[in-house]
């Protein structure tokens, strides 16, 4: 009676090989695809942000002309609208650039937040499945020990995918 067979290594070597590409068509593309997905949309949140801080450009250029075209009359007047309409189109640019560090911020600690999460999900997922499979090979459960051990192997493992 022999402690190791090389049968079931070499089935357990090709169910973990089986597993793998399941878990990458499975779980690895869906993963990648919503960071991507979140990825679009925080781009498209600066560029209206851009379209905005532009559209303020605009405005204070159009106050700007009328106010070169106006009567002689009217300079008392027209010089407190332009200070006005400097200061509102200051405020329009400063909080369009207030609002686009704001979202450009909450972007990405969502998305490292929503990446740490999917990763921490997706090592304690596969942890379960490596455990699973070695046990329904040993036709017994792995000792706490072991499961620590198949851990480190998992993270060194995500540390090598993730690089």
């Amino acid at each position: 009676m022999a402690l190791f067979n090389v049968w079931t290594f070499v089935i357990t070597i090709i169910n973990l090989l089986v597993l793998y590409f399941i878990l990458k068509r499975l779980l690895f593309k869906p993963v990648t695809k919503f960071l991507e997905d979140r990825e679009n949309k925080i781009k498209s949140s600066l560029e209206e942000a851009d379209k905005e801080r532009q559209e303020a450009y605009s405005l204070k250029a159009k106050y700007e002309e009328l106010l070169k075209n106006a009567d002689n009359e009217g300079k008392a007047i027209i010089e407190k609208a332009q200070k006005a309409a400097e200061d509102k189109a200051n405020k329009i640019i400063e909080n369009a650039n207030k609002e686009a560090e704001n979202i450009i911020e909450k972007a990405k600690e969502e998305a490292m937040l929503e990446k740490i999460k999917a990763m921490h999900d997706l090592r304690t997922e596969i942890s379960q499945l490596v455990i699973d499979a070695a046990s329904r090979v040993l036709k017994k459960k792995l000792p706490v020990a072991d499961e620590d051990l198949i851990n480190e192997v998992i993270e060194e493992a995500g540390a090598s995918w993730h690089n």
